[in-house]
């Protein structure tokens, strides 16, 4: 295992919070928001709190995330990537906030909960890039 900067460790990891986050938590949406209310709870509800769904057990978006910190968040603390983990872990703590009223939640929320969504996907989407070495 390299060391806690290691540019291969960080690439690998960003990549699979890429894929496992911010893939899963837009897995299902469609490109324009749903009309139907109730058509956008249910879709939300698929890909925030079924974000990775194996057999018969599924694991939310912010239980996905904080599986991957406690694995791998240390390999980016006090480093150039820190900051866009903080950026990561404070939108998924507003989404996750949001999530445990998925069934109260008015259009309104449930949209904010989507642009959530969004925002995790496309964090997850620059760190993985920041990661590789490319521009953002």
């Amino acid at each position: 295992m390299g060391s806690r900067h290691d540019p291969d460790d960080l690439a690998r990891a960003a990549q699979a919070l890429r894929h496992d986050l911010g893939k899963g938590i837009r897995f299902s949406a469609p490109d324009a928001l749903e009309v139907s209310t109730e058509a956008l709870r249910e879709r939300l509800r698929a890909d925030v709190l079924e974000t990775r769904r194996d057999g018969t057990t599924c694991r939310s978006a912010a239980d996905v995330f904080e599986a991957w910190r406690r694995l791998e968040g240390r390999r980016f603390a006090a480093g150039p990537l820190e900051g866009g983990v903080s950026r990561i872990a404070q939108t998924m703590a507003e989404a996750a906030g949001l999530a445990a009223r998925l069934d109260a939640l008015d259009r309104a929320g449930l949209e904010r909960l989507d642009a959530l969504t969004r925002a995790v996907a496309n964090e997850c989407r620059a760190l993985a890039e920041a990661a590789m070495g490319r521009e953002r």
